[in-house]
């Protein structure tokens, strides 16, 4: 195994060459709702259809997902960085989680964000305990939609040792 040192700057610089989407994840209904911009989303499985969402264990939205079993996926659009801005930081759920930013329920009540390219609605199927820092949540995609045309928000990370 090499030093720590050394990983970050071999490892770190690799794994940060996977591209990833930009996505804005919500959940709860009403003013118990919130939101966090997702990057590590992958389909999963064809029949059902399935995706993955690797989740920081200590994000707000967690237990709010553990307790809805639901949550809403919104594809950003490339040209969309103010969206992607307003999320990049973080926000608390309550009543200001979406303040400004137009959206409307889904229908298990997750908000979708109406200015996005596309939405996924999914019923959470297995959370995966990884003995690290995220979890991943499997979800069956349930409805979703395009809403506007475009292309996909994609990046690269500089280190894949953080965000």
């Amino acid at each position: 195994m090499q030093p720590a040192d050394t990983r970050k700057n071999t490892i770190g610089k690799a794994l940060g060459r996977i591209p990833s989407g930009l996505f804005i994840l919500t959940a709860g209904t009403g003013d118990q709702s919130g939101a966090m911009l997702a990057s590590w989303v992958q389909q999963a499985s064809f029949q059902p259809p399935l995706l993955t969402v690797a989740i920081a264990a200590d994000r707000p939205l967690v237990p709010i997902i553990h307790r809805e079993r639901h949550f809403v996926l919104s594809v950003i659009g490339e040209h969309q960085s103010a969206l992607m801005k307003r999320f990049v930081r973080g926000v608390s759920p309550g009543p200001e989680a979406l303040a400004g930013v137009n959206h409307r329920p889904s229908s298990n009540g997750a908000p979708i964000l109406t200015d996005a390219l596309a939405y996924m609605e999914c019923q959470l199927k297995q959370v995966c305990g990884l003995q690290a820092d995220h979890l991943l949540m499997v979800g069956e995609v349930i409805d979703g939609a395009i809403l506007h045309e475009g292309a996909s928000f994609t990046h690269l990370r500089g280190n894949g040792f953080r965000y």
